[in-house]
């Protein structure tokens, strides 16, 4: 994700209520159209970007003119024809349609070229979810982190909030770590305004090469998992309602994306299963 500049939303409360005990609404015929319930489906078809678009920064929907976005061998490659070190636009690729109650599943490697203006930073891209309102650089949505040894992240993005929990020795740390609250995380809502940051947990998970990454929302809920293994958890999933200052709208659907941050990458494999929202776990 990109450099924060802005943090903000952070409080301690009490949750009650775990992934996978939320309920939330029916699959719409948009998400029932991309396939079976608990059976994986393409998004990605490996040739064209058919059923997503693509946005850019200067360039705005589905114009490409600078060649970001080349698709080979099965693969979207994110940069190829730039020249290391050369000004980019950034921006995403997403879906036409919107998601609720699913799994999704996708394999991502980096490449070895960096671009301005994050030449001298971490390669970084990212995976974001609950898209809603306009498209712009960034959009109003959750993130999972796609950024060298912070894979995994999860991210508010203005005006979405969701309870969750820290390890309490990072609790006054600019971006506090996740930890399950059976291992002693504390409660904390992240986001409500800008951009609120969530380390996922520590460890060496990221791998050279290919690496799978997954989003599980089911209702209200989201986890994380990076190769396997759940590295970020929240529930209560809101964002601040435009027309009720101070008051929220639970957000459980909304566009998929692929983001486009100055950094060589690949991405194949994206899968999405639907979920049947009765039922339990995974």
């Amino acid at each position: 994700m990109f450099a924060l500049s802005l943090l903000t939303g952070i409080m301690l409360v009490g949750l009650d209520q775990e992934p996978g005990k939320a309920s939330g609404e029916r699959a719409t015929t948009s998400t029932k159209s991309a396939g079976t319930t608990n059976q994986w489906t393409s998004l990605f078809n490996g040739r064209d970007l058919t059923g997503w678009y693509t946005f850019l920064q200067k360039h705005g929907k589905d114009s490409d003119p600078d060649h970001v976005i080349t698709i080979e061998d099965g693969a979207i490659h994110l940069y190829k024809d730039a020249p290391e070190g050369s000004t980019v636009v950034m921006g995403y690729i997403t879906t036409e349609k919107e998601y609720e109650n699913y799994h999704v599943r996708f394999q991502y490697r980096w490449g070895v070229k960096k671009f301005q203006p994050r030449l001298a930073l971490k390669r970084d891209a990212g995976f974001y979810y609950h898209i809603i309102g306009p498209d712009v650089v960034w959009p109003r949505s959750l993130q999972f982190q796609i950024q060298q040894t912070d894979v995994g992240d999860l991210l508010a993005l203005f005006g979405y909030e969701v309870d969750t929990w820290i390890d309490p020795k990072t609790s006054k740390d600019t971006e506090p770590t996740f930890q399950e609250p059976e291992k002693g995380g504390r409660p904390r809502v992240l986001g409500g305004k800008g951009i609120g940051y969530q380390q996922r947990l520590p460890g060496e998970i990221e791998v050279d090469g290919w690496n799978t990454a997954e989003v599980i929302a089911r209702g209200n809920t989201t986890t994380h998992i990076l190769n396997g293994q759940v590295v970020n958890r929240g529930v209560n999933i809101r964002y601040t309602d435009p027309e009720k200052p101070g008051s929220t709208r639970p957000a459980s659907r909304g566009r998929i994306a692929l983001e486009i941050e100055a950094a060589e990458i690949y991405f194949k494999n994206v899968e999405i299963k639907l979920l049947d929202e009765k039922e339990k776990g995974k």
